[in-house]
């Protein structure tokens, strides 16, 4: 089920104009010795921990909670709103709004439409800024059921 959204959020947000770059997420922000080997803004996709519901069938049910952490660089030139530079700077908030554009009512095989949860804009950055947006879908994962076979050699006929 994991591979199927990732795979799904992936494909979405390429599409978005300025995003070039999508991965799993593994604390991607935290060591930037010698600056970011990919390319950004880039954006990571985090699995929070899923608290499945068995079904009949060996089905299981889902809330799925994903964060996307969007790095990008930061401008740290800037000398207060009335600075030339901000409006360059402010272009990550366009970018999340397109971002948030791209995930609402994306859907899948087995998965709802994505509904927006929580935003954290990063407030202590150097040189990359991580702002996180997070997202909820509601899933049923089959991926453990037993094929259904239709009876064979019955006859239907009424007499």
């Amino acid at each position: 089920m994991r591979k199927l959204i990732f795979t799904a959020i992936a494909e979405k947000l390429l599409t978005v104009p300025g995003i070039d770059y999508v991965d799993l997420w593994n604390d991607n922000g935290a060591h930037f010795a010698g600056g970011a080997v990919y390319p950004l803004p880039s954006v990571f996709v985090e699995f929070e921990t899923i608290e499945w519901h068995q079904q009949n069938n060996r089905a299981r049910r889902a809330d799925i909670n994903v964060r996307l952490h969007i790095l990008s660089r930061a401008n740290s030139a800037l000398h207060g709103s009335q600075d030339p530079a901000m409006a360059e700077a402010l272009q990550r908030f366009d970018l999340l709004n397109s971002i948030n554009a791209a995930m609402q009512g994306l859907r899948g095989d087995n998965f709802a439409g994505f509904m927006h949860t929580i935003s954290a804009t990063n407030h202590a950055h150097a040189e990359i800024i991580e702002d996180v947006e997070c997202f909820r879908t509601s899933v049923q994962d089959t991926t453990a059921m037993h094929p259904v076979s239709l009876a064979q050699g019955l006859n239907m006929a009424v007499k």
